[in-house]
């Protein structure tokens, strides 16, 4: 059933930044029960500034490949400036090669394809939370 694991630390809960529709929100909820997530759901940029303030760090940022008035900018923006910044997957219907690696370029964590099963979504959340994990702990390592 689910083969996801993640390594984080038993005491910290998986936090989760994600920009999708409302009708699509009970969806996620459901299709991440099982690990625990805890999911902060946004519509525009100005939330994720308000929501940082007054929450832990998220490991993971699911976020939409296309968002009208180059929105994904200014989301992106909000995303970069928060510290630590959780790794970033982009969902789509049709990932192109061009889509993919400019998320890889502006250090994004990986491109998923929608509609994503649970053990998809799963898997890719554990994998991001798990490289946030790895990340955050070499970064104090290095200081």
């Amino acid at each position: 059933m689910n083969t996801a694991h993640l390594q984080v630390d038993k005491n910290r809960e998986v936090r989760l930044l994600a920009m999708v529709p409302v009708d699509v929100q009970g969806q996620i909820r459901r299709q991440l029960a099982s690990l625990g997530v805890t999911i902060d759901f946004i519509s525009k940029a100005a939330e994720v500034s308000q929501l940082a303030l007054n929450r832990n760090p998220y490991h993971v940022a699911l976020l939409p490949a296309v968002l009208p008035d180059n929105g994904w900018w200014s989301v992106w923006g909000e995303i970069a400036l928060l510290n630590p910044r959780p790794e970033v997957l982009v969902y789509a219907h049709s990932p192109t090669f061009k889509l993919w690696s400019g998320v890889l370029e502006m250090g994004g964590y990986d491109v998923i394809v929608e509609p994503f099963t649970e053990e998809e979504l799963q898997s890719a959340i554990t994998r991001a939370a798990n490289s946030f994990v790895e990340r955050c702990s070499r970064d104090d390592h290095d200081e």
